[in-house]
């Protein structure tokens, strides 16, 4: 029974379902249709208010295109009148300035009692002209000079300023280019001090000193004014001096140490080495008794040195090897060929460090100490040769 009654609810509440969606189907069919035909007069609406709209605006500017040209035409006929009667009055004015030599003038009053008038002929009124056009012209010629005069003195003004600028840069300078130059001149007194040191000292090594350059070519010299001189001259000529001077000392150490380098030179090719560690001297240079029977004297042209056997024997000097190998009594034998005229000999050696023809530095083992040839005991038999002269070894030591 309660199915029944459940199932009867449902197919009534599915017929009103099915009614109100037909009714809501009608309505939206009827809400479009009504939407359409509102667009539809909305468009005719509007293409209407348009077209009227457009025509209006041409109206518009159909009526003010009329009235400019009205107003055009009008203007053209104004200006031809006013331009009528200027010339017209211009006539009548050149006419009456040129049919009458006197004119009168009229005074009237506010009030119009006393009128007063004044009869003047043509002539006074052309100079009177000419004198107030003189008078206006020579104003506005005063008037231009004034204004050029102006112009000038604002632009003098302005160039007195820059130059004030100027020297007061120029002095600043001039003020540092003189800190300069008295720091340079220090400088150049301490190099003059020093080059007089140097030339002291290799007077004492008995080195050969060049010539000092002039000095008075940058000798100063100075006065109470500057005449026709200015400060820039005075501080161009303390360095040109400056520039002279630091070029002469430049060749003055130049030269000095050319001459070092040629008293190094000297000093390295001279023998003046003690040619052994230690030793003394056995046999001297010159006479003396036979060293093998004691008996008679014979020449020695060099000195003998006693010491160890094996002690390394250095080069007196630098030089090229002449001769390298057994030489008679003096056994195994060394000669050195040195500059200015020296040549060095060592002989009686055990053992030779050197070849004929190769190059030695002052100091350098050319052999070791022996007793090779006629000798009596390990020594060093040493010679010094000038220009192909025996000279005492000691005398160079």
């Amino acid at each position: 029974m309660l199915q029944d009654i459940i199932e009867q609810c449902k197919a009534k509440a599915q017929i009103a379902f099915n009614k109100l969606q037909e009714q809501a189907a009608s309505v939206a069919a009827e809400a479009k249709a009504v939407a359409k035909n509102l667009l539809a007069e909305a468009q005719q609406q509007a293409e209407k208010v348009y077209t009227l709209g457009r025509q209006e605006l041409l109206l518009l500017w159909e009526k003010g295109r009329a009235r400019a040209a009205a107003l055009a035409a009008v203007a053209k006929i104004r200006a031809e009148m006013y331009k009528r009667r200027a010339r017209t009055r211009y006539q009548a004015v050149r006419n009456a300035w040129c049919g009458n030599q006197h004119f009168t003038f009229w005074l009237i009053p506010a009030d119009g009692q006393h009128v007063a008038r004044k009869h003047v002929k043509k002539a006074h009124i052309k100079y009177a002209f000419t004198g107030f056009a003189s008078v206006v012209i020579a104003l506005g010629i005063a008037l231009g000079v004034l204004g050029h005069m102006a112009i000038q003195n604002e632009a003098q003004k302005q160039e007195l300023a820059e130059y004030k600028q100027t020297k007061q840069e120029q002095a600043q300078k001039i003020q540092e280019l003189q800190q300069m130059a008295e720091k340079n001149q220090k400088q150049l007194a301490y190099l003059s001090k020093l080059e007089d040191q140097v030339r002291s000292q290799m007077e004492k090594s008995g080195a050969q000193l060049p010539p000092k350059s002039d000095a008075s070519v940058y000798a100063g010299k100075g006065g109470a004014s500057l005449g026709s001189a200015s400060e820039v001259n005075v501080m161009l000529e303390q360095e040109k001096n400056i520039s002279l001077q630091a070029k002469a000392k430049a060749e003055n150490f130049q030269k000095l140490l050319g001459a070092i380098e040629n008293e190094n030179y000297r000093r390295d090719v001279t023998p003046s080495q003690w040619p052994t560690d230690g030793g003394f001297i056995s046999s001297p240079f010159g006479g003396r008794p036979n060293p093998f029977s004691g008996y008679g004297r014979d020449w020695h042209p060099g000195i003998d040195i006693a010491v160890d056997y094996g002690t390394p024997v250095y080069a007196s000097a630098a030089g090229y090897v002449q001769q390298a190998g057994w030489y008679g009594g003096y056994g195994k034998y060394i000669r050195l060929g040195h500059d200015f005229g020296y040549e060095t000999a060592y002989g009686h050696m055990s053992r030779l460090a050197v070849s004929a023809g190769s190059f030695v530095k002052k100091g350098e083992v050319i052999g070791y100490v022996g007793s090779t040839g006629y000798s009596t005991g390990p020594h060093l038999h040493f010679e010094i040769l000038k220009y192909g002269e025996q000279v005492n070894p000691s005398s160079l030591m």
